[in-house]
């Protein structure tokens, strides 16, 4: 039979930190998703997001595609570094109550 290791609570706290430390290097970030349409004889860059439901469309010019492709990176990277920091704060949580 295996046990599991028991990790202290300040080695918790550190790998926490360090989460937090990456999402404050994090730059401007924004949901929702680029998508490429063609509209007649050229193509149109688009961003899509739900919001209450409701698919919205907004136009990207070309010169900002690139930008808003990392500040789409940046929303997904965010979302894993809060999900990673809050299953950190639930271990801590449960060593120390």
């Amino acid at each position: 039979m295996q046990y599991k290791r028991q990790i202290s609570t300040a080695k918790l706290i550190q790998r926490r930190d360090a989460w937090l430390k990456k999402l404050s290097e994090l730059g401007s970030m924004m949901r929702g998703s680029l998508v490429t349409a063609r509209r007649g004889g050229h193509i149109a860059h688009q961003l899509t997001v739900s919001v209450n439901g409701k698919t919205h469309t907004v136009y990207v010019p070309k010169d900002m595609i690139e930008e808003v492709r990392e500040w789409i990176k940046n929303y997904r990277r965010i979302q894993r570094i809060l999900k990673e920091v809050s299953k950190l704060n639930m271990a801590i949580s449960k060593l120390t109550s």
